[in-house]
């Protein structure tokens, strides 16, 4: 270390860090002084600070725990070992058993201080630990100045002369080649002169014609038309053939019309009968017809047919049934009509109502009950959560038939590391109905957890209590 840098070395302050090397088979693997004051694992699973494959030690195992300044040391019934307490060296049996260390339900605790050490026996691995200082953080070192010099100093002369002097050299042939004056060889490729008088030059224009001076000539000229229009006059013969012409398109014109007209009543006839219901027998046309020939307005014709009306100002028309059918044969008002079926509309659907169901659910406390994996229960807490309105319908659809459903459903389900539920069941089921528990093992099957859990598959068991809503 030089004197510069023993002049600029900070000295360690704060409190004292972990220690630890890691033994197996009577070799140290591994040592390492963590250089901050924080939780320290160990485990089967890469995240951790030491990788320990061991019978007894989970994927996951916070052996340091740093709660607030102070280190609490953790350990499990399978660990063997002695630590250095203020009150003396004690074995990890004799804490157990006396009742120093605190039981936390599946592992043990005990506080330590920065003067405790010890070691931890799992399986064939031992770890020792102590409390040290921590290392000193030295600055990074640096060239002195006169070596590092400055911007010129780094140059390469002779590269960055190299570069200038090929630049020069391409920009001067660039501007050679823009101000050559290149010879135009003359060959093949040149336009002869003859094509490029045809293509540069103007056509000349054609000779203006020449006046006649010859009187005469022009008189002859003139006789001409003359014999041409004797030539075209019009014959008695020609007028009459275009009369007779006229005539026979005429006749053809008029018999389009009528075979048109003819057409067209008959259709609208076809309709008149579709309406009033002439293919029926004794339909109405059937009763217009029985008097002989139509020759009265709508009205009256209209008033010859059995069960057919005029629309009368707001009265809505009078319509009129044939006796020996279902009705009366008496006549009635449209508006009545539509007011008796809305009133019988009114009645029928105005008398019925569904009453809403609803239930309710509580979330006891689930948990991890086995599995290889590491894995973080609130994330199901929160999956179930999101998912809460699947698992209600399936007891409000049950609560419906029968309104006094009320228990709890314990589902036991398994999840891969991929965050997939490969297999669900009921363990419990107070409600008395088995659809409510298949329909809830059926929605926790399709739930997905992410992320997954490490190291393997996690089984959980979760509980659900319905009771219906006061």
């Amino acid at each position: 270390m030089t004197m510069a840098m023993q002049a600029v070395a900070v000295k360690p302050t704060g409190p004292k860090v972990l220690r630890i090397g890691l033994i197996k088979d009577g070799k140290i693997i591994e040592e390492r002084v963590i250089r901050e004051r924080k939780t320290v694992s160990v485990g089967s699973s890469e995240k951790n600070h030491f990788i320990v494959n061991e019978d007894g030690v989970p994927p996951r195992f916070d052996l340091f725990q740093l709660v607030g300044n102070d280190y609490i040391l953790n350990f499990t019934d399978k660990m063997d070992g002695r630590v250095g307490l203020p009150g003396g060296v004690a074995q990890l049996d004799q804490l157990r058993s006396s009742g120093q260390a605190r039981n936390a339900g599946t592992h043990y605790q005990v506080k330590l201080t920065d003067a405790s050490r010890g070691k931890i026996v799992v399986g064939g691995v031992t770890l020792l630990f102590q409390f040290v200082e921590p290392p000193p953080v030295t600055p990074r070192p640096q060239l002195p100045a006169a070596v590092r010099g400055g911007f010129v100093a780094g140059i390469d002369w002779l590269f960055t002369a190299f570069v200038v002097f090929s630049y020069m050299t391409f920009f001067g042939f660039v501007i050679y080649l823009e101000h050559a004056d290149w010879e135009i060889a003359s060959g093949i490729d040149a336009m002869p002169e003859e094509l490029a008088r045809l293509v540069f030059e103007e056509p000349v224009p054609p000779p203006e014609p020449e006046e006649s001076e010859n009187p005469t000539e022009e008189a002859e000229e003139g006789d001409e038309p003359e014999e041409v229009a004797e030539n075209t006059a019009p014959s008695n013969n020609s007028s009459s053939s275009g009369e007779t012409a006229g005539d026979s398109s005429s006749n053809d014109i008029n018999s389009n019309a009528e075979a048109r007209a003819r057409i067209a009543q008959e259709a609208a006839a076809t309709a008149e009968a579709l309406v009033l219901g002439a293919l029926g027998e004794g339909g109405a046309l059937a009763d217009v017809l029985a008097g002989g020939a139509v020759t009265g307005d709508a009205e009256s014709v209209l008033a010859e047919a059995s069960g057919v009306g005029v629309a009368q100002g707001g009265t809505g028309g009078n319509l009129r049934t044939r006796s020996g059918g279902g009705g009366s044969g008496e006549g009635g008002s449209l508006g009545g009509l539509a007011a008796s079926m809305g009133a019988g509309m009114a009645a029928a659907t105005g008398s019925v109502s569904e009453m809403a169901v609803r239930g309710n659910i509580n979330l006891q406390g689930g948990g991890d009950i086995g599995g290889s994996g590491d894995f973080d229960a609130s994330i199901v807490v929160r999956t179930i959560r999101a998912r809460l309105t699947a698992i209600k319908r399936c007891y409000e659809t049950q609560l419906r038939n029968n309104p006094t459903l009320a228990g709890k459903v314990t589902v036991r389900f398994t999840i891969v590391e991929r965050g997939t539920v490969s297999g669900a069941s009921a363990t419990e089921n107070t409600t008395g109905s088995s659809e409510v528990a298949s329909c809830v093992v059926n929605t926790i099957r399709r739930f997905r957890f992410n992320p997954g859990p490490e190291g393997g598959s996690v089984d959980f068991s979760y509980p659900f209590v319905f009771a219906p809503q006061g």
